[in-house]
């Protein structure tokens, strides 16, 4: 669970209403196992929950709850965002994402994305791959043959050489 940065001072809507969902996600397949118990059990003593906060997860855990009455709750991005990766969790603590679960899974990340642009986003992240590449291509340029201390001048000289040529070895 260490991937797990919950706030530990405050556990507003959002985080509430996450947790919930999670809770819903472990009904999906109509079958709360040992793991997915033991899971719910983790996050709710590391938080810092209400009585009332508490009483409701127990309940939760009772009696399942419909996700379309929990999510619009959830405001907080940061939340809608991890929604999305503990519920995956949830979904295979039993070790098989059911197609009940698998359904849940589809209606929170479309929940989770909505009002998003999703084609800006596609487009930073294949910016910021770009950038990532050319800079790699930079520092990877810069470990050609050279001369110094480990100067071995016909690796240099071929290098030079297949360059001139326009073959460069040290590319992918």
């Amino acid at each position: 669970m260490a991937q797990e940065n919950f706030d530990k001072e405050h556990v507003g809507t959002s985080k509430f209403y996450m947790l919930r969902c999670l809770v819903a996600m472990a009904h999906a397949d109509g079958i709360i196992c040992e793991a997915e118990q033991a899971y719910i059990s983790a996050l709710m003593s590391r938080l810092p929950l209400t009585d009332d906060q508490r009483k409701t997860l127990y309940d939760d855990l009772d009696t399942p709850q419909k996700i379309e009455d929990l999510l619009p709750y959830i405001n907080a991005p940061k939340f809608r965002g991890q929604l999305c990766y503990f519920a995956r969790l949830m979904a295979y603590k039993d070790g098989v994402l059911s197609p009940s679960e698998e359904q849940l899974l589809e209606k929170m990340h479309a929940y989770a994305t909505d009002g998003l642009d999703m084609e800006a986003i596609r487009q930073d992240v294949q910016t910021a791959v770009s950038a990532e590449m050319t800079m790699h291509d930079i520092e990877i340029d810069q470990n050609r043959p050279k001369r110094g201390k480990h100067f071995i001048p016909y690796f240099q000289w071929l290098d030079e050489v297949l360059l001139n040529l326009g073959i460069d070895l040290m590319k992918d």
